[in-house]
């Protein structure tokens, strides 16, 4: 009779999702968002009580960095299509659709939510409300009876674990796209713009860089992510070709927050420095810092030019730019929402009473079901379009945070992602003829650069990133 085996000589079992399917690679990280949480809810601008950090959000946001760190190593989107649905999960067919990656969280402390209404400006002794500019769509709206949006204030923390059915190189992937995660995204809303940050709590080996430098992050991944690809980039991000500005390093997430978020609202809005180009807009009539003035941008008078003024009343500010459309803003992401002022703060010689910015405008003409049916005719919408077919969202390639550093510190960070342009696309002002732009057209023939950042660029890439290296001393980690 065979004698039975020892049961200490046995071979160590293996886990696996199914029998004879392939191990089951776990890893875990415990997490704590570091800044404010916007949406992230099934429902818009909600944020969930219950639910409080969802597995699908989260299994989203790792997907997207994977395609960001991996996407450039195939040459079609066939074959992308086919590893990304085989890692991460596909609509179901005959042939399966599950995703290799089993993700769980257990949420270990839980803050509570802010609802106050988002300050843009300071006035009245109180304070703007810090991160504002990222903020703002949680905004109310008296015109449309939408409440102020909730936020849910940093500190929430939850442990993450991911079981991941495949091979090592699977698992290292994964592991990857979590820890670009961690470093450049967020949870809920808003991440590009910085909400929702994250940081690691307790072992941060393996998970955090130990500098903010080019060579700490090759270490962290094992690779050099930002090695431009051979190929041109698609509409599809990579790390590949990526540019990485940071600032100097800080004990408080919401500072290095909101010093990155500075940079990019001082660039698109900012008031301060030299008359003469060296800034986006001019401070406010009588010295006032509160409420600025005219954009040095030329987007505003672009618009004036594809209008009227109403009733032949003069424009409040006389166009300085000519009537060739061109609208830069629109690199930054779309749509773009706009509103004029509807009365001057400035008294000006021979000003008549009524003297408006464009009302009139025939892009405001909105079917009901749209998003800004019952607004103000004073406002406008910039798209893009390629072909007839106009889209309405693209996703902004920069992305401006707080990075988190093993020794506990943060860094404000701004990544601009190697992203083309959509094939034939070009920005249009809603609804508005003869309105068509190239993207990345910064200036028009015939049109001097009001703001000097913009002059002689090929690209709002280069003109934001040469700004802010000049401007704020940043530091280059790529490329």
């Amino acid at each position: 009779m065979a004698q039975a085996p020892n049961f200490r000589r046995l071979p160590t079992p293996k886990r696996r999702a199914f029998r004879g399917g392939p191990e089951l690679r776990e890893t875990h990280v415990r997490l704590e968002v570091v800044t404010p949480i916007l949406g992230g809810s099934h429902q818009t601008r909600a944020i969930d009580d219950v639910d409080v950090i969802r597995a699908p959000s989260v299994r989203g946001n790792l997907r997207f960095w994977w395609r960001a760190l991996y996407a450039a190593q195939y040459t079609n989107a066939d074959a992308l299509h086919q590893h990304e649905s085989a890692l991460w999960g596909r609509a179901a067919t005959d042939d399966g659709g599950r995703s290799a990656v089993e993700i769980r969280i257990s949420v270990e402390r839980v803050e509570g939510t802010d609802d106050s209404d988002i300050r843009l400006y300071p006035g009245q002794g109180q304070q703007a409300t810090p991160g504002a500019y990222a903020l703002w769509p949680a905004r109310a709206e008296t015109r449309t009876n939408t409440l102020t949006a909730p936020r849910r204030q940093p500190g929430t923390q939850f442990q993450l674990t991911l079981k991941v059915a495949g091979t090592e190189k699977d698992e290292a992937e994964v592991r990857n796209a979590l820890r670009a995660w961690i470093l450049f995204g967020g949870y809920g809303g808003r991440t590009r713009r910085g909400l929702g940050s994250l940081k690691v709590i307790g072992d941060v080996n393996g998970w955090l860089p130990t500098a903010a430098t080019r060579e700490a992050l090759t270490r962290l991944f094992g690779t050099d992510v930002f090695t431009a690809p051979t190929r041109t980039p698609g509409d599809v991000p990579w790390f590949g070709g990526a540019a990485l500005h940071v600032g100097t390093k800080g004990p408080d997430p919401r500072m290095a927050w909101t010093t990155a978020l500075d940079w990019l609202k001082d660039f698109r809005q900012g008031f301060g420095g030299p008359a003469g180009g060296g800034r986006a807009r001019e401070p406010g009539p009588n010295g006032n810092a509160q409420r600025p003035s005219i954009s040095n941008w030329p987007e505003g008078d672009k618009v004036r030019r594809l209008s009227a003024p109403q009733r032949g009343l003069r424009w409040a500010h006389t166009p300085r730019h000519n009537a060739t459309p061109a609208w830069p803003r629109a690199g930054f992401g779309l749509p773009i929402i706009g509103q004029f002022q509807q009365q001057s703060r400035e008294e000006r010689p021979n000003w008549r009473r009524g003297d408006r910015e464009p009302r009139n405008l025939r892009w405001n003409e909105l079917p009901q079901d749209h998003a800004n049916y019952g607004a103000e005719p004073s406002s406008f919408e910039l798209r893009w379009r390629a072909g007839n077919v106009e889209y309405d969202r693209l996703a902004s390639p920069l992305i401006v945070k707080a990075l988190p550093l093993a020794d506990g510190s943060f860094v404000p960070c701004a990544l601009w992602l190697n992203r083309a342009y959509p094939a034939n696309g070009e920005v249009v002002l809603r609804n508005v003829n003869n309105s068509q732009a190239p993207f990345d057209r910064l200036i028009a023939n015939g049109d001097a650069a009001r703001f000097a950042a913009l002059a002689n660029k090929t690209s709002l890439r280069q003109a934001f990133l040469d700004w802010l290296h000049a401007k704020y001393q940043t530091t280059v980690v790529a490329p």
